[in-house]
């Protein structure tokens, strides 16, 4: 269903040849019947997928997020000295 140019052929087809139409629609119907089922079976959510594939390049355990929690907490213990409340 992503080609334009046949379906316009289709279309030009099903016109001239009687009872071609009826052929053309039922081609119509039935590749986004199969869209769908295909969609169903892939089943998961794509945005799952991207949270996982981010867990694995940036774990929690990582040297990289050790360092950021270690400068957010000096920069939390900074304003409290600042600041008290």
């Amino acid at each position: 269903m992503n080609h334009p140019v046949v379906h316009a052929l289709a279309i030009l087809a099903a016109i001239l040849i009687p009872g071609a139409e009826m052929l053309y629609f039922a081609w119509a119907i039935r590749a986004k019947h199969k869209e769908k089922q295909e969609e169903e079976v892939r089943g998961e959510d794509p945005i799952e997928e991207i949270r996982e594939a981010f867990r694995d390049m940036f774990p929690k355990d990582s040297l990289r997020a050790k360092e950021r929690r270690k400068r957010l907490a000096l920069l939390q213990r900074r304003r409290r000295r600042k600041f008290p409340k």
